[in-house]
Formats: structure tokens, sequence, C-alpha cells
């Protein structure tokens, strides 16, 4: 393929900069590495400088993500106006994102000439429908085709300038695409190489904290390995990838739990009661109590929640978690139902006697939080 100096721009909102990195991963080789590149839309600028320079580039890849969609601002939405021109030059990628439509209500976008693609869809599919906008660009550009605006042609500048406007490359030398894996989900993970070539002996090594595997991953090309993740509990897992038998670079992994990631969820809620009213249409605490009892009674465990039992603690020992519980957390916000649920499960005296990182136990939080019901129903359980 015949190359231009400036071939690809990926435009993307900060929580999906993994997406960005993989697919500059993805597409560099069939499109020089030096005409790709990669533009956070958190650091756009009202300088015309900046438009012209990024709409130069011949193909536009919009990552489309909810975050993206939430955050555009009027300078977001005219700079977006500004670059994905020409429509047909325009490949929207949907991530998270069922359609265009909400983008087309914020920003004059010829949504039947641009192209789309999924993020459920294959990686050669994206290859394939960005060269070809690509080498149409570089056939319509070597036939003197004036596919931009006038005004645009003169506007070339460096790599350097484009970084300096909030474009950015791939530095590390190894990268895990996604990051954070769930618990026992078999997740397929792309191990990403910035300079190393991975020949086709490589394995990877996932190291935990009393568990070590080595896999054999598909190769989908010298520099991009894929595997499934082998299930670890939540924590982070180092990777090293191996070559010849022998350990070159090294990445990391976070697992997470389902409820881990609620209980991240919550703590970034002002208030966590209305956001699961609001989640689970509850009017009330009282209603939202009696819904989260109806759902863990429906989804618990014959040996009840693991949350509830401490390794190697004796029963009516206080200790201190790092975490609390489930019932500690129903003791914080007066979760009667729920409390009352999780005292009949496995666990439940050695979970009353376990304080958390403040050194309350469940029955301290109930009280300490004006719930005296709970408090007394937690102090007859003692």
């Amino acid at each position: 393929m015949s190359r231009t100096a400036e071939e690809l721009l990926i435009i993307y909102e900060s929580e999906a900069e993994q997406w960005a990195t993989y697919l500059q991963s993805v597409f560099t080789g069939p499109i020089s590495e030096a005409g790709i590149c990669c533009y956070d839309i958190a650091t756009v600028s009202s300088r015309q400088d900046d438009f012209l320079r990024l709409a130069h580039y011949t193909c536009k890849l919009l990552i489309l993500s909810k975050g993206m969609l939430e955050g555009l601002c009027q300078k977001r939405r005219f700079f977006l106006a500004r670059v994905l021109r020409p429509a047909a030059h325009v490949v929207v990628l949907l991530c998270g994102v069922d359609s265009l439509t909400p983008l087309l209500e914020l920003v004059p976008l010829n949504g039947d000439e641009c192209l789309k693609v999924s993020s459920e869809q294959d990686a050669h599919e994206y290859l394939s429908t960005v060269t070809d906008v690509v080498r149409k660009g570089a056939i319509a550009s070597a036939a003197n085709v004036n596919t931009f605006p006038r005004k645009l042609l003169g506007s070339e500048k460096k790599v350097e300038q484009m970084e300096s406007a909030g474009a950015h490359r791939v530095t590390s030398r190894v990268v895990a695409v996604p990051s954070r894996v769930p618990c026992g989900s078999s997740t397929e993970v792309f191990i990403l190489l910035k300079n190393e070539s991975a020949g086709d002996d490589a394995e990877l090594e996932f190291t935990g904290e009393n568990q070590t595997l080595r896999l054999k991953p598909v190769c989908w090309n010298e520099r991009i390995l894929c595997v499934n993740a082998p299930d670890f509990p939540a924590g982070y897992v180092r990777v090293t990838v191996y070559s010849n038998g022998v350990p070159s670079i090294k990445t990391q992994l976070q697992y997470y739990s389902n409820v881990e990631e609620m209980t991240c969820l919550l703590a970034k809620a002002a208030d966590p009661v209305d956001f699961m009213c609001q989640a689970l249409q509850e009017s009330s605490v009282e209603k939202l109590d009696q819904k989260l009892s109806s759902m863990l009674l429906e989804g618990m465990p014959t040996g009840g929640f693991r949350g509830l039992q401490c390794k190697n603690t004796p029963e009516r020992e206080l200790c201190h978690a790092d975490a609390p519980s489930l019932l500690h957390f129903a003791a914080r916000y007066g979760f009667k139902s729920v409390s009352s649920l999780l005292l009949q499960c496995p666990g439940a005296q050695r979970a009353l006697h376990t304080a958390n990182r403040h050194g309350q136990t469940p029955a301290q939080i109930a009280r300490s939080h004006g719930h005296a019901e709970l408090h007394a129903l937690l102090k007859e359980t003692l």
C-alpha cells in the first residue's frame, strides 16, 4: 500500500485509551507507524492550527464510547465537526454504544457516508475498513484529487507538533489489553509488544500470589499475542513473555471480583443507597432492602457467600480486614432484611466478629449510623 505522511488519526476519550493503544498496534504494519496518531479529545484546544493539522489525516477513526458521548461539551462538538471531514473518510468504532444516533444529534456528521464498525467485530474487520479508506485516500492524492477543503492542504506539520497538542504514541514496551479482568471469566487478553518481536515459540507465564501458569498464546502477528486469561483470585498477576524459553518482558493484569467491582462503583457514588435505588428502580430504602435480599436469596451459593468467611480466623475473635464483608455493608446502610439473610450463611459468626479497617464490627457499624433495630438484631446473634 502506498503511504502518506499522515494516514490515520484515532480520536478517543480517556476511558477508551486502552482501545486506542490496541488499535494502534493492530494497524501498525499495514499502515506506517509514523503515520498513525492517537488523540485524546480531552486535550482539544481552540487553536485553528490544531484543527487544520488533525483534519489533514487521510482516515479519522473515532472511538465512540459512553464517556465520549457524555463528555461532548460545546468545544469538543465543534472540534469533531471540524475534523471529521469528509464523512466518507470517517470510521466510527461503536464501543459500548449501540448506534450512531446519539452522536448525530450532537455533531453535524453525515451518518450515511461514514463507515461503522463495532467493538464486537474481529480485528481484521477494523483493519480492512480503515486500510481501505487509507488506500482510496492515497489513490486520490496521487491523482491530485482534492479530497479536503483547500485551506487544509497547506497545513502540514511535524508529528512532534501533534504530540504537543495531545497526540501520543505507545511508550511502554508491553501493554495488556484489557488490563483488568473479572475473576473466573476466561476473558480474551491481548499482549501488545512495542519493540520486541514474538516468535512462534512464545509463551506467557501468569504468576499470582500462590499460583503460576504458563500458557501458549495465539500469535496474531509478531507483536500481538492473544490468550484467554487463566482463572486467578482477585489481585494483581504478573505476566511474563517468554521467547525461546527465556523471560523477556513483563506486564501485569488486575483480577477483580464482581463484589469488588460493585464496591468500587458504590464508593464513587455520592450516595450509594440513592445510586442503588435508581439502578433497581426502587422508591425507598425499605423497598431496596427487600429487593436486595430477594436477589441475594435467589443467587445464594450452596455454601453461602465467601465474603462472610475469614480464613484461619477463630470464631469470636476480633480481627481486622482490609475490606468489609457484605454484612458490614448491610450494617452501614441499615439493610435489615439483607443482614437477616446473611446471618443464616456459613461464616456469619466470623463476619460478626471481624472489624473493618476502622476497627468496627457490623454491630458497632449499625449503632454508629443510627440503625437501632439492626444493631439489636446483630447483638442478639453474637
